[in-house]
C-alpha cells in the first residue's frame, strides 16, 4: 500500500526533477517506509511506500525482465499467488515475492486488459517504453482513489489531489458543477472533483495516453443477473463460503493486522471469521463520543469484543477533539464531505496505529445486500405509486411537511410518488433538494443543468442493470458512487492519514458478484432488511448481536449545531470572507442554522455540507473575496 504520482508530456519534453520529490513529500503519510521514482524523457513516476508485503523486496518502480515495463502501484492484489503461477507457468521470471510485479507481467501477457485478471484494490500507472504508452486503472469499486489532470500535452496524476497541487501551473478553483453536485450528493461524483480541471477516475475506468492521445474508458462490466434457480438455502452457502475465502485472502500480510470494530453486525462478522483464523487473539479498536450515549457503539462492541475473544481497545473523543479533527482531517480529505463519521474515523485509525499496520472493516455489506433505510422504498414504492396522485400529494405529502425535523421521512415521501427510477434515487440521495438549491445560490453562480446533470450521472450506471428491478437497480449505483466516492474515499484518507492500509473484505470481486446478483426477496423480507445477510452470518454471531439497531457509525452532530457548535457554526458560514457568503445567499444560511437551532427543522446534513465546502475552500483556495 503506498501513494503514487507522476506525470506525462505527449511532447516528450522534460520537467524539473525535483518537482516529483515535491509531489511524493505530499503523501508520505500514505508510505513512510520508501520511496522510489524513475524518470525516461517526459515520462516520471514514482511512489511512497507503506511496506506490507514482501517487506524487503518489493521497493518499486518495479519493472519486468529487461526494463522495459514498470509500475508504481497503490493498493494490493490478493489473488497474486494465483496469477503469478499462472504467468510464471507462461514462462515469465519474477525478482521479487511483491503483488505488484504480478501486475507488471500481467500487462505483458494481456495488455490492458490485465485489470481484468486482478482481485485487489489498486490505483496503478504503467509505462511501457518501447511503446511510448502510459496505462492508469482503478479498482472496480474504487477502494483506492486515483485522480488525473490533463493540460495542453501534459498530464498529471497522484494517489491524492495534493500530488497535483504540487505542480506550480496547476491552479486552484472551485468547479461549480462539481459544487452543483455535492450539494445533492454530499459527495462529488466521479469523474468530477471539487478543483476545476482536477478528475478522478471512476471505478473500474482506466486511462491510456499514447500516440493516439488520451482516452478513459470503462474495463469492468459484469452486470448482475439473479439466477432464479438458487435457493436461499443456496445463497447462505455460495455466501459464506465466498466470505471466508475474501478474509482469509485480506489477512496475507508480512506485518501485524487488525480490525475496526463498530457494535454493528458486518465489521463483527469480519472479526469472528479472523478470530476462527487465527491462533491468538485479533486486535480490535472501538472509537466513541464522551457526550454521545445515545450514538454511541462503545458498550456493543466491548460486548462483542469479549464473546470473540478479541484484545481490545477503544478512543473517546469529545467535541472539542472532533472539532480539531474536522480542520485537520479536511486536508486528508482534500473534497468537502457530508459524511460525519469521516473524522472519527481518523482517530480510531491513529489508535490502531500503535498496534498494528493494516486493519480489516464490514465496509461494503450494506450496499448489495440492501442494508439502509431507503431500501424500502425501492423493494415497496411501487405500492405507494399506486394512491391516487391528488391522495398523495394534496394530503400525504403535505402532512408529511409540515412534520418538525423528519428529514428522512421527508426525502422518502417525496421520492416515492416519482416514476423514474433515475429522478427518485436523486430526491433520495438529495442533500438540498432542486427547490432549496434555488433559494440556495446567489444569483448568477449555480451552473445551468444541475438537475439534469445528476440524473446523468445517476443513470451512466443505473443503465446497465435496467434488467433488474429497481431495488437491485439502486444498489448497483450506491456501490459505484456513495460506497465509491463517499465512504470508500473516506476511509481511505482517514486510514492513510495515519499510515494505515484499510481493508474491505465485503467487496471482495467474488463475493461481490454474487451479492449483486441476490433476489430482492432475500434482500429485504418484510421489514427485514439484509435478510438473507442475516441468515449467512448466524453461523459466526448470535442471534443477540444479529438483532441490534442499526445505527451506522454515528456522532452527536444533531446535538452539537444546536448548542455547542452553533457558534462556530454560524462564524464560519456567516463571518467575514466566508466563501459560503460568496457563492451563496446569506439570509438562506442564516435561515438554514436558524430552523435547525430552534428545533424547527433537522438540517444537520445541509449545514454540515456547508461547513464542510467551507472549511475545504479556506484549506485549498484561500479566503473569499466576497
Amino acid at each position: 500500500m503506498c501513494g503514487i504520482a507522476g506525470w506525462h508530456s505527449a511532447s516528450g519534453a522534460p520537467r524539473d526533477p525535483a518537482l516529483l520529490a515535491r509531489m511524493l513529500g505530499t503523501i508520505v503519510h500514505r508510505g513512510p517506509d520508501d520511496e522510489g521514482q524513475m524518470v525516461d524523457g517526459g515520462l516520471a513516476m514514482g511512489m511512497r511506500r507503506l511496506s506490507i508485503i514482501d517487506v524487503a523486496g518489493g521497493h518499486q518502480p518495479i519493472h519486468n525482465e529487461d526494463g522495459t515495463v514498470w509500475i508504481v502501484l497503490n493498493g494490493e492484489i490478493y489473488n497474486f499467488p494465483e496469477v503469478r503461477r499462472e504467468l510464471t507457468g507462461r514462462g515469465h521470471r519474477f525478482y521479487t515475492h511483491s503483488d505488484t510485479e504480478t501486475v507488471v507481467h500481467a500487462y505483458e501477457e494481456w495488455g490492458d486488459d490485465c485489470v481484468l485478471h486482478l482481485n485487489g484494490i489498486f490505483g496503478f500507472s504503467i509505462w511501457d517504453q518501447r511503446r511510448r504508452r502510459l496505462l492508469l486503472a482503478r479498482d472496480p469499486y474504487g477502494v483506492k482513489p486515483l485522480y488525473y489532470r490533463e493540460a495542453g500535452d501534459l498530464l498529471i496524476w497522484g494517489s491524492e489531489i495534493k500530488a497535483i497541487l504540487a505542480d506550480p501551473s496547476v491552479q486552484r478553483r472551485v468547479d461549480v458543477v462539481g459544487l452543483e453536485r455535492f450539494l445533492t450528493f454530499r459527495f462529488v461524483p466521479s469523474p468530477l472533483t471539487m478543483f476545476e480541471g482536477i478528475r478522478k477516475l471512476a471505478p473500474g475506468h482506466r486511462l491510456v495516453r499514447d500516440e493516439g492521445g488520451c482516452r478513459v474508458e470503462r474495463y469492468w462490466r459484469r452486470p448482475p443477473t439473479v439466477d432464479a434457480s438458487l435457493t436461499e438455502a443456496d445463497y447462505v452457502a455460495l455466501l459464506r463460503e465466498r466470505l471466508e475465502a475474501a478474509v482469509r485472502r485480506q489477512m496475507v500480510s508480512d506485518v501485524p493486522v487488525g480490525a475496526l470494530l463498530s457494535g454493528g453486525i458486518d465489521g463483527s462478522t469480519v472479526v469472528a471469521i479472523m478470530q476462527g483464523m487465527v491462533g491468538s487473539p485479533v486486535q480490535t479498536f472501538t472509537v466513541g463520543f464522551e457526550d454521545g450515549a445515545d450514538v454511541n457503539e462503545l458498550d456493543e462492541a466491548r460486548a462483542t469484543a469479549r464473546f470473540l475473544g478479541t484484545a481490545h481497545r477503544d478512543v473517546r473523543l469529545t467535541r472539542l477533539d472532533y472539532q480539531r479533527l474536522l480542520e485537520q482531517a479536511i486536508w486528508h480529505l482534500e473534497e468537502p464531505i457530508s459524511t460525519t463519521s469521516a473524522f472519527a474515523l481518523n482517530a480510531v485509525c491513529q489508535l490502531a496505529r500503535e498496534h498494528v499496520k493494516v486493519v480489516l472493516t464490514g465496509q461494503g455489506a450494506d450496499e448489495p445486500m440492501a442494508g439502509y433505510h431507503r431500501y424500502y422504498g425501492e423493494r415497496y414504492g411501487h405500492l405507494y405509486r399506486r394512491v391516487p396522485g391528488f391522495l398523495r400529494e394534496a394530503v400525504l405529502r403535505r402532512a408529511v411537511e409540515l412534520l418538525p425535523r423528519r428529514e428522512r421521512v421527508k426525502r422518502a415521501v417525496r421520492s416515492l410518488g416519482t416514476d423514474d427510477p433515475a429522478r427518485r434515487f436523486a430526491q433520495v440521495y438529495a442533500v438540498f433538494t432542486e427547490e432549496s438549491k434555488r433559494g440556495l445560490w446567489r444569483g448568477g453562480r449555480r451552473p445551468t443543468g444541475g438537475e439534469e446533470g445528476t440524473v446523468a450521472a445517476i443513470d451512466y450506471w443505473r443503465r446497465e442493470v435496467e434488467h433488474l428491478d429497481s431495488l437491485g437497480q439502486m444498489a448497483y449505483v450506491d456501490a459505484r458512487m456513495s460506497l465509491a466516492d463517499d465512504l470508500l474515499m473516506c476511509a481511505d484518507k482517514m486510514s492513510m492519514a495515519t499510515s494505515v492500509e484499510l481493508r474491505v473484505p465485503f467487496l471482495d470481486l467474488e463475493f461481490m458478484a454474487l451479492a449483486e446478483a441476490l433476489p430482492s426477496r432475500l434482500r429485504i423480507a418484510g421489514l427485514t432488511r439484509k435478510y438473507v445477510h442475516k441468515k449467512v452470518i448466524e453461523k459466526w454471531l448470535p442471534q443477540e448481536f444479529i438483532q441490534r439497531r442499526k445505527r451506522g457509525f454515528e456522532t452527536p452532530m444533531d446535538r452539537w449545531f444546536r448548542s455547542e457548535l452553533a457558534d462556530y457554526v454560524q462564524g464560519l458560514l456567516l463571518g467575514a470572507g466566508s466563501a459560503c457568503r460568496e457563492y451563496f445567499e446569506p439570509e438562506a444560511l442564516a435561515a438554514l442554522l436558524g430552523d435547525h437551532v430552534a428545533g424547527r427543522q433537522d438540517n444537520q446534513r445541509q449545514l454540515f455540507s456547508l461547513v464542510s465546502f467551507e472549511l475545504w475552500h479556506r484549506t485549498f483556495v484561500g479566503m473569499a473575496s466576497a
